[in-house]
């Protein structure tokens, strides 16, 4: 059932955009990336290599700064791009930050806000938040954007 919905609604939206997907591509490969750096450089700092870190972190902000003027981003459009993001950010970055730190994949810390309201979640459930996190997140642009 969850499977079918997400392919009814991958399908929607690209049906809605089949002349279009250049861009929505785009800034869907721009927002992984993005989301890449930044946790690629929490894991590296987390594993004390911090002049690599900094880098990019630094990085990872140009992009987030320089996005919207890579995409001609609209006034209008603005919470569109910015929610995508957000969506993107939460599917992803966990993974890769365990990816980076040999963890395992639906591992959460102890100490944040954020990882003690995922750590009251059972695993299968933060699996499909983060699945249907990362549907929304490539929906927006697709069909939005």
């Amino acid at each position: 059932m969850k499977t079918t919905l997400t392919i009814f609604i991958a399908i929607f939206c690209l049906n809605i955009q089949a002349q279009n997907w250049k861009r929505p591509v785009g800034i869907i490969a721009y927002h992984v990336g993005t989301v890449a750096l930044g946790a690629v450089a929490d894991g590296l700092y987390d594993d004390g290599h911090k002049n690599l870190s900094h880098a990019l972190h630094a990085a990872e902000v140009g992009a987030l700064i320089g996005g919207p003027f890579v995409f001609h981003v609209k006034r209008s459009e603005a919470l569109s791009y910015v929610l995508s993001y957000g969506f993107i950010r939460l599917s992803l970055f966990d993974a890769v930050y365990n990816g980076t730190r040999d963890l395992p994949l639906l591992y959460n810390g102890t100490t944040s806000t954020y990882d003690k309201v995922m750590g009251k979640i059972p695993p299968d459930g933060r699996a499909f938040i983060k699945s249907w996190s990362f549907v929304v997140g490539i929906s927006i642009p697709i069909c939005e954007l």
